[in-house]
């Protein structure tokens, strides 16, 4: 249904002129980006509200996906595998802030740090879904490093303020760092021929 609606938009784009036959694909990979995201947004905050935290889905949303966009990382093989672990990632993230229990900020930053480190010292990691030359991977690694350093400073802010929102920013942090040790575990893998 989703190939339909979008062939049809194309389709009418071209007739209305709006568009030439030869930008059709560009179209319909921006169409497709759009819908994944749209879908994701939607599902997120439906799995914010049914945890009882929306506000914190929301803001855990602002914070890894520029995080992500620019620091790169694992790539699921296919849109379902990485709609579904996203969605496991924040349900885990979500139980993690809404559970109160005794030093949960100190352990989040003990693994933010690790994180923050490891992604400063690696960012960006270029996929085979995202290949990127030298010029791009400079441009890519500064703002990484500027994103995740604003997010740590706006985190340590939040531990006097709202541990929860605390916890929430500093575990985008951590999913990066996560990814990125998934990263790594699929190059190894690709490589070893597995």
């Amino acid at each position: 249904m989703k190939d339909k609606i979008r062939d049809r938009l194309i389709s009418l784009m071209e007739i209305n002129g709006d568009i030439s036959r030869e930008d059709r694909e560009v179209y319909e990979y921006a169409l497709n980006g759009i819908w994944i995201l749209g879908i994701n947004m939607i599902t997120s905050i439906l799995i914010g509200v049914g945890l009882g935290v929306p506000w914190y889905s929301v803001l855990f949303l602002l914070a890894v996906i520029p995080l992500r966009s620019d620091a790169g990382g694992y790539h699921a093989s296919d849109a379902w595998r990485c709609y579904f672990l996203s969605c496991g990632i924040l349900v885990l993230v979500l139980m993690w802030v809404r559970t109160d229990f005794p030093f949960r900020t100190i352990i989040t930053i003990c693994m933010a740090v690790p994180s923050y480190i490891f992604i400063f010292r690696n960012a960006p990691l270029a996929s085979e879904n995202k290949p990127l030359d030298i010029d791009e991977q400079r441009a890519a690694g500064k703002r990484a490093r500027a994103i995740m350093t604003a997010e740590m400073l706006i985190g340590f802010v939040c531990c006097l303020i709202d541990e929860r929102a605390a916890c929430t920013i500093m575990s985008a942090v951590i999913c990066c760092g996560a990814g990125y040790i998934g990263w790594f575990l699929q190059k190894r893998d690709k490589q070893m021929g597995m």
